[in-house]
């Protein structure tokens, strides 16, 4: 009764900022019935509230979720990603991994461009706030790795996502 409730309520306030005024401290949540969908909601909703000392200690960071055919990154992303230019620029040994994932609607070769595209437009956001390039790394997966197969449109929704990865390792390291 209580999730329902916290549902009902997360759904009015999104309704209520969508239709009036953008409260970028509020971060829409994910309705959906498949419990898997629902654990990866809360898990980033509680990703989204840490503080730099915490992303850079758990070295754990949410993901974004885009709208349907968009690269234009939502309102919420902006107060999270200002954290994360915050961090890289206390800490210059860390370099940022941005996976863009789409949803399976559209063509491959669409999604691929789609996700790609969606991850460089938060690069660009992060790089326009002083944040090296070369520090940013972009790989576009299309709908090649969704997180469920559910094709409700919370679970697609879920699936229209940047994934952010932490790494102290060099790039030479790495690739």
């Amino acid at each position: 009764m209580k999730l329902r409730n916290l549902f009902l309520a997360a759904l009015s306030l999104f309704v209520c900022a969508c239709a009036g005024n953008k409260n970028t401290d509020e971060i829409p949540r994910i309705p959906a019935e498949d419990p898997y969908v629902i654990e990866a909601d809360r898990r980033n909703y509680k990703l989204y509230k840490q503080t730099p000392t915490q992303m850079y200690r758990s070295m754990k960071l949410p993901s974004i979720v885009f709208d349907f055919d968009s690269i234009r990154p939502p309102e919420y992303a902006y107060p999270f990603m200002d954290k994360v230019v915050f961090l890289l620029n206390e800490k210059p040994q860390l370099h940022l991994i941005l996976e863009g994932n789409s949803d399976s609607l559209g063509g491959e070769e669409y999604n691929y461009w789609l996700s790609a595209s969606r991850a460089a437009s938060l690069k660009s956001y992060m790089v326009s706030r002083g944040i090296q390039a070369d520090r940013i790394r972009i790989h576009a997966y299309g709908n090649t790795r969704p997180l469920t197969l559910d094709q409700s449109s919370a679970a697609r929704r879920l699936n229209r996502r940047v994934d952010f990865k932490l790494t102290r390792r060099r790039w030479k390291a790495i690739y």
